[in-house]
């Protein structure tokens, strides 16, 4: 094998690594959450929060040092998509702008529209946790990340898992903690995508 296929094998086990221990570690912090939640059913409100929300978000990336900070203005479906005794199924939408600090190439601007599928569960009062999946669009205003690494596209998919807390009057204040993987889904060669570990807090005025 020559030194560019081992170095693309290599690429593969690594991407495929962190996305494994990730999903792993958001499936198992979900798990841990809903071992302490109340065993009673709650009340759930006939209708989701309404109005917009506004996120802060942090991440970073697993190529190149690669950092980004996004604003968030987020809204929920008005009604659950399903709802039983302890759990429910909720739809949330989000549009997304932020700004990467790339050292090794030109800062990037990050815009899309992500839909949410939210699976969550209420606490004792009025908190509640969840469990998050997406999949969304986004458009680059720059694509090389490094001299060995371009995203190809502007054009790219975003898949999102995540976990977080709820909680405040009329649920208000949210936190948690996000994986995500970028690529343009082999429109266009080569695909190496990237992968961004976030934290963020929202909060709904």
């Amino acid at each position: 094998m020559t030194q560019a296929g081992k170095s693309i094998e290599h690429h593969k086990k690594s991407s495929f690594s962190a996305r494994h221990s990730w999903t792993r570690a958001i499936l198992l912090t979900g798990a841990l959450l809903a071992g302490h939640a109340s065993v009673s059913a709650q009340t759930w409100p006939q209708t989701a929060p309404q109005g917009v929300d506004w996120q802060l978000s942090y991440g970073k990336s697993n190529k190149a040092d690669v950092k980004k900070v996004g604003v968030i203005a987020g809204w929920h479906h008005g009604t659950p998509l399903w709802q039983g005794d302890q759990w429910r199924l909720a739809l949330r939408h989000e549009l997304e702008l932020a700004y990467w600090r790339v050292p090794q190439a030109q800062d990037i601007v990050e815009a899309g529209y992500s839909p949410f599928l939210r699976l969550e569960r209420p606490l004792g009062g009025s908190g509640l946790i969840f469990a998050e999946a997406s999949i969304g669009v986004r458009l680059l205003s720059h694509v090389r990340i490094a001299d060995d690494h371009t995203l190809s596209s502007a054009f790219q998919f975003s898949d999102q898992l995540g976990a977080g807390y709820q909680w405040g009057a009329e649920g208000r204040n949210t936190v948690g903690v996000r994986f995500q993987h970028i690529s343009n889904a082999g429109i266009k060669k080569p695909n190496p995508g990237i992968n961004f570990t976030q934290i963020y807090y929202r909060y709904r005025f």
